[in-house]
């Protein structure tokens, strides 16, 4: 079936070809014809002639009707591929329709379309350079001005080692002072989801969590997940945990929470800033909130790490000290690189490709982020995750892990990867694509304009 309507499609252009053809050698015709009347006409205006009254009615009778539209005969596609059956009745090949030349343009056009796109989308040698230098200058912030969290046993307003860890550890004290963290957990009580001991559990495997850990267990208090998560066991009257590689709703004892969706998001807002800076019942710095995502990845225990896996490797660092706060120091390297690579792209852009500066800073816009400025992230989240494994190889501490950073090399990475591999190649398509049905829209609208004009020529 297929087959046969390749075949009426390429007949059928063949006709059309015939009868444009057939066509232009009229028009070459009627050309030299009225080349000649033109002549006889200059030639004849020397003479002073007094029009006829019936060469003037006639005159006017024409210029009437040319100022008048008439319908064009409308032909069938059918009728097309009828004539084009009967007139070539043999199997007719591609190159009967399209020239040498008709290839090469097409050639020629698809170049131009790729050489455009990579313009667009591919990176230059500055865009590797900006992507490895602001990806160093973070990795030397992280390795001058970040240090490894304390114990969770240390006093809640000892000092702490590291620029950026004394800079964030002022910023929260002063934000979430103790006093501050005990009026909002007690404003917000979020009941089920909050649950610390296994006894208040139905069901449980064993030692599913316990006072130390439960923060990281209970998907409730992810900083991100936990408003999914929290308010769903609120609704509930559940505990969701990740336990054995997997994640597990756990009954409670305790009621599920009055309130709707809103009142619910409110309220776990509040648990979750109490939780963050709070001291522990000793006035230690005890454990926060854990880091984005950090208890859903407790599930990756398939991962062997050494003697151990890669879920209770997470489990290690958040109970000895590597909680929100810590990421969050750890994010300031990142957040100067992130600010560093958008002001060198946009100046880039403006000064080498005349860029306009709305449009290079949209590039680096995450809603509307360009591919290229997403490879040239995660390049630099590589280089600086990669100066940072020094960090921890050199220490043989693995408190020296740069969180954020590795977190934005796993996003940008993935993005960038998928980009290469799959997006790339449909995205290329998709505009030349575009473009075509774009030329071929301009060629209809070109054609119903030539039909226009035809309709008001005298019969």
């Amino acid at each position: 079936m297929k087959k046969d309507v390749y075949q009426n499609e390429i007949k059928a252009i063949h006709l059309l070809q015939d009868r444009t053809s057939e066509i232009a050698s009229s028009h070459s015709s009627i050309g030299s014809d009225l080349d000649s009347i033109r002549e006889q006409l200059a030639a004849l205006g020397a003479i002073e002639v007094t029009p006829s009254p019936e060469f003037s009615a006639k005159k006017d009778e024409y210029l009437r009707a040319m100022s008048c539209e008439r319908s064009l005969a409308k032909v069938n596609l059918l009728d097309i591929y009828q004539e084009a059956g009967a007139r070539y009745q043999e199997p007719m090949a591609l190159s009967e329709i399209l020239t040498v030349n008709d290839w090469k343009d097409v050639d020629d056009k698809l170049d131009r379309r790729i050489s455009d796109f990579n313009t667009r989308y591919g990176l230059d040698k500055w865009d590797y350079a900006i992507a490895g230098s602001c990806g160093l200058f973070a990795a030397m912030l992280d390795l001058l001005c970040v240090n490894a969290p304390p114990k969770p046993t240390v006093k809640w307003n000892q000092e702490v080692d590291g620029v950026f860890n004394e800079w964030v550890q002022k910023a929260f004290n002063k934000i979430l002072p103790p006093d501050l963290s005990d009026a909002l957990s007690k404003s917000n009580p979020i009941g089920p989801p909050d649950t610390s001991v296994m006894t208040d559990l139905i069901g449980v495997p064993a030692k599913v969590l316990n006072p130390i850990n439960h923060r990281l267990r209970s998907l409730a208090h992810d900083p991100i997940l936990g408003f999914l998560f929290g308010v769903w066991d609120m609704m509930n009257g559940t505990c969701t945990v990740v336990t054995n590689g997997e994640i597990r709703s756990l009954r409670s004892t305790k009621n599920p929470m009055e309130g709707n969706v809103f009142q619910l998001l409110g309220r776990m807002l509040g648990h979750l800033l109490s939780d963050v800076n709070a001291p522990s019942a000793k006035g230690n710095r005890g454990m926060g909130l854990p880091a984005p995502f950090m208890g859903i990845l407790r599930m990756c225990e398939g991962i062997p790490v050494g003697d151990s896996n890669f879920g209770k490797q997470v489990e290690w660092l958040y109970v000895n000290g590597y909680d929100f706060r810590q990421f969050v120091v750890s994010s300031v390297p990142m957040a100067i690189m992130e600010v560093l690579l958008r002001a060198f792209y946009v100046i880039k852009q403006m000064k080498l490709y005349d860029a306009p500066f709305g449009e290079s800073m949209l590039d680096t816009m995450p809603t509307k982020m360009n591919p290229r400025f997403r490879i040239i992230l995660a390049l630099s989240y590589g280089t600086s995750s990669a100066v940072n494994t020094g960090k921890m190889y050199v220490t043989q501490n693995i408190m020296n892990a740069n969180y954020a950073s590795w977190m934005g090399m796993a996003w940008n990475g993935f993005h960038a990867l998928k980009w290469a591999l799959l997006d790339r190649q449909l995205k290329l398509w998709d505009e030349i694509e575009a473009k075509e049905i774009e030329e071929i829209e301009g060629l209809i609208g070109h054609l119903d304009r030539l039909s226009i004009r035809a309709s008001q020529l005298p019969t």
